[in-house]
């Protein structure tokens, strides 16, 4: 069964499991069930996470404390301390072109998660510390960059003669780390990160959940959307499950030499989901030599940079288009401002419909050149569609990696560069 319609998302993969991948599929899908039986026997804490109550209680309270008096809040964080959330902050229009005319509630909201020294030097101006917030996110508590950050937003507010306890909260891992030594120190507030879940799949704990919840997303709603993904995993035949079938999909591509993975979205409050897969997908799976690229794209204006590689270029991709059927369609062109020849196909369309043609075109000439492609449409933009897709994906990328035979959840080439980083700057204090 290639084409699967669940209640707010359809995942049409026909045109993804191509002839000569068919055989290995159907191997790696049966064995795909096995993974899935041994995660139904031993949930991990990222299923059980789903039923909790409690830490949005705790999430509602800071959440308040967070929003007096501020106009800005910055979160300082990198990786899945912040890319899950911008997905989900995503949602009611953050982060896109014309996200200064959004009406979302609450403050501007900021994410730090690159160090560059002029960017967060412009972000401590002392004539805005005073209505700015800052949420320290981070695992372990000890990630360097986001405790450099630290350690200059409080030396700013100590300058300014800001209290740093009205003025900063954080998420942190249990247990003795930096973080929390400086929570103490400084008297900010924390909420504990889950144990057992790793930051890139936290976006449905509070790292992503908390600044949702301060842009008007409903994370109870996320939270729903994620548990329908997982019901199905758990629930139905191996041959019905989104997720198992994108996973034997992918892995029998990067067999026959597709070892990269388009994901491109149509609209812009998807734009970070692709971001937030890529770390997902790369940092799970790219280990002992194994793993396939994962690149992100955005419709349609990667169609003018990307797509003739795709159609011109090797055959070493697989491409997931998505798709929101009922989003917004936008501004309509007027005849009168198309009444010349070459624009009467624009005549009474709108934007909507001309992206919806687009994604349309793309899916088509990819297809009718004998590329491997995947479209997933979901009904709208909403936390419950979200929520959905990111319990999907995480669920894709499990048992892909069980697929592989590596652990999903480490990643010792990046704490190999973290140790090196901190040497370094430890020998040049010197």
């Amino acid at each position: 069964m290639m084409d699967i319609m669940r209640k707010y998302i359809r995942f049409d993969c026909t045109d993804a499991v191509t002839n000569d991948i068919e055989s290995e599929f159907a191997n790696l899908l049966r064995k795909a069930d096995n993974v899935r039986h041994a995660f139904k026997e031993n949930p991990l804490p990222l299923f059980t996470q789903l039923d909790n109550k409690e830490d949005l209680s705790a999430m509602q309270a800071l959440g308040e404390t967070i929003q007096e008096g501020a106009k800005r809040v910055v979160v300082l964080g990198t990786g899945g301390s912040s890319l899950g959330a911008q997905v989900l902050v995503q949602i009611n229009g953050w982060g896109t072109p014309a996200s200064g005319m959004v009406k979302a509630s609450g403050p501007e909201m900021i994410f730090a998660d690159n160090l560059d020294g002029q960017s967060f030097d412009l972000l401590l101006d002392e004539a805005q510390l005073a209505h700015t917030k800052f949420i320290v996110v981070s695992k372990s508590g000890g990630t360097a960059e986001t405790m450099m950050q630290l350690s200059c937003a409080l030396t700013a507010l100590k300058k300014a003669g800001l209290d740093t306890a009205k003025h900063v909260s954080g998420i942190a891992g249990s247990g003795s780390n930096t973080l929390r030594d400086v929570a103490e120190r400084a008297e900010f507030p924390l909420l504990p990160h889950a144990d057992g879940i790793g930051g890139r799949f936290a976006v449905l704990t509070n790292v992503g959940l908390l600044p949702a919840l301060l842009m008007g997303v409903d994370p109870i709603s996320v939270r729903q959307g994620a548990s329908e993904a997982l019901s199905s995993f758990m629930e139905a035949p191996v041959a019905e499950i989104p997720s198992a079938i994108g996973a034997a999909m992918q892995i029998a591509h990067a067999g026959n030499n597709r070892n990269i993975s388009v994901l491109m979205p149509y609209t812009d409050r998807l734009e970070r989901l692709g971001f937030w897969y890529r770390q997902l997908w790369a940092e799970s799976l790219g280990k002992d030599g194994q793993g396939t690229c994962p690149v992100n794209a955005l419709g349609p204006v990667d169609q003018h940079s990307q797509v003739q590689l795709y159609l011109g270029g090797p055959d070493d991709k697989l491409y997931n288009l998505i798709t929101a059927k009922n989003q917004h369609p936008g501004p309509k062109a007027l005849a009168e401002a198309c009444d010349i020849p070459e624009l009467s196909w624009l005549q009474g369309r709108s934007i909507g419909e001309l992206v919806a043609a687009e994604a349309i075109a793309t899916f088509t000439a990819l297809k009718e050149n004998a590329r491997p492609v995947r479209h997933i449409e979901m009904q709208d933009v909403t936390g419950h569609s979200v929520g959905y897709i990111l319990m999907h994906f995480m669920l894709e990328t499990i048992i892909a990696a069980g697929l592989m035979d590596i652990d999903a959840f480490d990643q010792p080439a990046v704490e190999q560069g973290k140790i090196i980083a901190k040497k370094l700057m430890s020998e040049s204090s010197n």
